[in-house]
C-alpha cells in the first residue's frame, strides 16, 4: 500500500511537471513566433521528466515492473522524490543559463528575398553537398561493415558491437565516426529542395537522392542499433521544414508539428519489427500499442535516475568525469593509436551497476549524467553548462543564418540538443561532432571551387572586355582616321572620310 501511493503521488508530480514545461514551451514560441533549438530542447524536457516517468510510475503503482532496476523500499521511495526535486531544479538552471545570452531575433527563410539565380546557386550548392556527403556515408557503410562479411550480420550483432563485446575484431571501426554524415547529406538535400522547390527532372533528382540518404541513415540505425535517431533526425528535418515556412505566423504549424513528433515516435516504435525482420529474417508485430511500446524504448531514463542517485547516497558511485573527458577528449582518435587503454564510457559505467553480463547498453539521461560525473554537485553545474552552450551555439547560428548551409547546421545541432536531454554523454556529444567537422571540409572544398571558378570566368570576362574595346579603338580610329598616317600626313579636324 505504501508503495502503490508513492508511486502513484510520484506519477501525479512529474504529470504535472510534464503540462508545466509544455504549457511554458508552446507559450515561448507563439510568443517569439519562431521555433527555436532551446525549444525543442524544453519540448523533449516535457517528455523525459514528465509524461514518460508520469507512465512509468502510474504502471509501476499498478504492481507492473518493466524497469531494468528499481528500489521501492522506504529510502528507495525517497531517492525517487529527491530525483524528482533534482530535475525541478535542472530544469530552472538550464533556463536561466539559456536566457541569460541575448539571442537577436532571426527572419524566417519565407521573408528574405533571394533572386532566381542565387537560389539555383545556393541550391546547386546544397546539393552537391548532399550528394559528396552521400557517397562518403555510403562508402563507409561497407568498409565499417565488412569485417563481419556481410551487413546482415553486421546487424545481428548490432548490440554486443555497441557495448563493446563485438565477436569480430574490427580493424575499421573508427569508420563509424564518418557514417553520421549521412544525416549530414539528409539536410543538405532537404534544404536544397526547400530553398529550390524545383519542378521536372531535378526534382525527382532531389527525390532520389533524397531517398538513397534515408536508406543509408535507417542502415546505419539498424547496424549501430540506435534506432532512436530516428526522432533527433526527424526532428532536425521539421525545424528547417519550419525555417522555410510560407507563413509568417509559426503557430499555424504547431498542430502539423505535434502530428508530425507523434508520427516519428511511431516509427521509432516499429523500427523493431524492421530490424527483427532484417537480423533474423521473422516479421513480428509490435505489441502493447503505443504507450507500451514508447516506455520500453525509454524506460532507461527512470532506471538510470534511480541507479545513480542510489550509487551517490550509498557510496558506491565513483565519479566519472575525469573518465569521460578522457573519452571526448580521445573520441576522434582510433583506440590502436592510442598508447593508453581509454576507460570504459559512462553508458557502459552505467549499464555495468545493472548486470555485467548486458550485451547491451544503457543510456544516461541529462540528471542522471549529473549525478554520475561529480555527484549531487553534478545536477547545478551541468544543466548550468548545457544551457549556456546550447544559448552559445545557437547564438552563432542566428548570426549566420544567410549562410548557404546555416539550414543544415541548425537542424544537425537542433537533433544533437535535444539528443542529450534524454542520452546524455560527454563523449558521445564530441564525437557527434566529427561529421559535422567533415562536412565543414566538404563546404570548404566546393567554396574554393566554386570561388575559382567565379574568378577565371571574371578574368575571362575581363579579357573579353579588353579585346572588345581595343576593336572598337581600332575600327574608331579608321572610320575617323584617326592615328598616325604611314605618309606622314596628319588630318585636320575639319577633314572627313565618306
Amino acid at each position: 500500500m505504501f508503495t502503490s501511493y508513492n508511486l502513484f503521488l510520484i506519477s501525479f508530480l512529474y504529470a504535472v511537471c510534464g503540462i508545466a514545461y509544455l504549457f511554458i514551451a508552446v507559450r515561448g514560441i507563439i510568443k517569439r513566433n519562431e521555433l527555436r533549438i532551446f525549444d525543442l530542447v524544453r519540448l523533449m524536457y516535457s517528455l523525459v521528466y514528465g509524461f514518460i516517468p508520469f507512465i512509468l510510475y502510474l504502471q509501476e503503482s499498478n504492481g507492473q515492473r518493466n524497469l531494468y532496476f528499481y528500489d521501492y523500499s522506504r529510502p528507495g521511495i525517497g531517492r525517487i522524490y529527491l530525483m524528482w526535486f533534482l530535475s525541478i531544479v535542472a530544469y530552472g538552471l538550464m533556463n536561466l543559463a539559456y536566457w541569460s545570452v541575448k539571442q537577436k531575433p532571426v527572419t524566417a527563410k519565407s521573408e528574405t528575398s533571394l533572386d532566381e539565380a542565387d537560389v539555383k546557386h545556393y541550391g546547386n550548392k546544397l546539393i552537391l553537398c548532399g550528394i559528396i556527403a552521400l557517397v562518403i556515408g555510403w562508402i563507409s557503410l561497407f568498409v565499417w561493415t565488412r569485417a563481419y562479411g556481410s551487413l546482415q550480420y553486421f546487424i545481428s550483432q548490432a548490440a554486443r558491437i555497441r557495448s563493446g563485446k563485438g565477436t569480430v575484431y574490427n580493424p575499421f571501426a573508427f569508420v563509424k565516426q564518418f557514417l553520421s554524415i549521412l544525416q549530414l547529406s539528409l539536410y543538405s538535400l532537404f534544404s536544397g529542395y526547400l530553398l529550390e522547390r524545383p519542378k521536372g527532372f531535378k526534382r525527382i533528382l532531389y527525390f532520389a537522392l533524397i531517398a538513397l540518404s534515408l536508406i543509408g541513415n535507417y542502415l546505419y540505425f539498424m547496424a549501430s542499433d540506435s534506432r532512436i535517431t530516428i526522432i533527433f533526425i526527424g526532428l532536425a528535418a521539421l525545424i528547417i521544414g519550419l525555417r522555410h515556412r510560407r507563413k509568417e505566423k509559426v503557430s499555424r504549424y504547431l498542430v502539423f508539428a505535434g502530428i508530425s513528433c507523434f508520427v516519428l515516435l511511431n516509427v521509432t516504435m516499429l523500427a523493431d519489427t524492421f530490424t527483427n525482420f532484417i537480423r533474423y529474417g521473422v516479421w513480428s508485430a509490435p505489441s502493447g500499442g503505443f504507450v507500451g511500446n514508447l516506455t520500453k524504448e525509454f524506460r532507461f531514463i527512470v532506471s538510470s535516475d534511480m541507479r545513480a542517485i542510489k550509487a551517490w547516497i550509498t557510496g558506491d558511485l565513483q565519479i566519472q568525469i575525469g573518465n569521460d573527458l578522457i573519452s571526448a577528449l580521445t573520441s576522434w582518435i582510433p583506440e590502436r593509436f592510442l598508447p593508453f587503454e581509454v576507460p570504459d564510457t559512462l553508458w557502459r559505467y552505467n549499464t555495468g551497476l545493472y548486470s555485467r553480463q548486458s550485451t547491451g547498453t544503457n543510456p544516461t539521461s541529462l540528471v542522471a549524467t549529473s549525478v554520475y560525473e561529480l555527484g549531487l554537485i553534478g545536477t547545478i553545474i551541468f544543466p548550468l553548462m548545457f544551457g549556456f552552450f546550447t544559448a552559445f551555439i545557437e547564438k552563432i547560428l542566428r548570426r549566420n543564418s544567410t549562410v548557404v548551409y546555416s539550414d543544415v547546421y541548425f537542424g544537425f545541432f537542433a537533433g544533437m540538443f535535444v539528443k542529450m536531454v534524454s542520452h546524455n554523454q560527454m563523449s558521445t556529444f564530441v564525437v557527434s561532432l566529427f561529421p559535422a567537422f567533415l562536412f565543414w571540409l566538404v563546404t570548404k572544398a566546393i567554396d574554393f571551387g566554386d570561388r575559382r571558378k567565379k574568378r577565371s570566368v571574371d578574368e575571362g570576362s575581363f579579357d573579353t572586355d579588353v579585346m572588345s574595346e581595343e576593336s572598337d579603338k581600332t575600327h574608331y580610329s579608321k572610320v575617323y582616321n584617326w592615328g598616325p598616317d604611314p605618309e606622314g600626313y596628319i588630318p585636320d579636324d575639319d577633314d572627313e572620310e565618306y
